[in-house]
């Protein structure tokens, strides 16, 4: 079964409820994680590399720290990593609306520039990885089932519903899919504050320059670089004469427009461009010379998004 309420409070109790079941909830995986916290890489580096399951079990192990349960096989007692993940981000589910309200203004700011500038079709982008992880599962939580179950039986409860299954659910051989068990590392880690330099001002600010120029390079060599050719070229084959300059003119204008279409045609975000564009979990899961690349071919993409932000859970009165 699954809950069959528009994500409300009151059922999303039910699934925490359930998966309390299995004994293991929000605050063992969180209480566990400071045990190990220490020994593991710092967000990015374990966004890129996304060690193996088996990898960090075996360093953990070595460290002589109790692996936690969600790290561990079946037989040791194990619970399965994308269990862990739902539990974790279910408990944070209740408090989703609480966490939308906290926006400064400077980010009230841009949100509303963006809306305008757009009209109404683009959002502002998620680069911080924990929170494009939140912000993928809350569009699904309300398909999350009651019950424990397998990994394919989860996607197809999300794709059942019409919803867009989140990266970290994706089945292991689909290209875009990164492992459940680093997207909760993630989350823990920014819990404990430990992406703080992701959001660091010198960052947004390095990457958000590189994208501006970025874009106004693509638009110099893409749209103007047209209209130009057209110019230049009727001057190099001598079609270009002192008496049909301005029907030139016209006609590299046109072109230039042509160009124009084309260049908001390849690069406008769509929908469906969310965890593949910007890496899976945003341009954070990239090395950064991938990372460079990534914003380099799609500067758009860097500073806004057209998927909507997540709504909130509706509380009962």
């Amino acid at each position: 079964p699954t809950l069959a309420t528009s994500g409300s409070i009151d059922g999303l109790e039910a699934i925490s409820t359930a998966l309390g079941s299995i004994k293991y909830d929000a605050a063992t995986i969180r209480a566990e994680f400071k045990t190990y916290q220490s020994i593991l890489p710092h967000p990015d580096k374990l966004l890129q590399e996304q060690h193996s399951f088996t990898f960090l079990h075996t360093k953990i192990e070595k460290s002589g720290i109790d692996v936690p349960r969600f790290l561990k096989y079946k037989f040791e007692g194990g619970v399965k990593p994308h269990h862990a993940l739902c539990c974790l981000l279910l408990s944070e589910y209740h408090e989703a609306e609480v966490h939308k309200q906290k926006q400064n203004a400077i980010g009230g700011i841009y949100l509303l520039l963006v809306r305008v500038l757009s009209f109404g079709y683009l959002h502002n982008q998620l680069n911080n990885p924990a929170e494009f992880i939140r912000d993928q599962f809350d569009r699904v939580a309300p398909a999350v089932p009651i019950n424990s179950v397998k990994p394919s039986v989860l996607r197809k409860k999300i794709m059942d519903r019409g919803l867009p299954v989140p990266n970290y659910f994706l089945d292991p051989d689909d290209y875009k899919q990164f492992p459940p068990h680093i997207a909760l590392l993630v989350i823990l880690q920014d819990g404990e504050k430990e992406s703080r330099k992701l959001d660091s001002i010198l960052n947004r600010l390095a990457f958000s320059s590189f994208a501006v120029v970025a874009l106004l390079l693509r638009i110099v060599l893409e749209v103007i670089g047209g209209a130009g050719a057209i110019w230049g070229g009727a001057e190099v084959f001598a079609l270009r004469t002192a008496d049909n300059r301005e029907l030139w003119r016209w006609i590299s204008v046109a072109v230039g427009i042509l160009c124009f279409l084309r260049f908001i045609t390849l690069n406008a975000p769509q929908k469906e461009d969310e965890g593949d564009i910007l890496g899976p979990a945003g341009p954070w899961s990239l090395r950064l010379p991938v990372r460079l690349r990534a914003v380099c071919d799609h500067p758009f993409h860097y500073f806004v998004r057209a998927l909507p932000p997540s709504s909130p859970p509706k509380k009962k009165d």
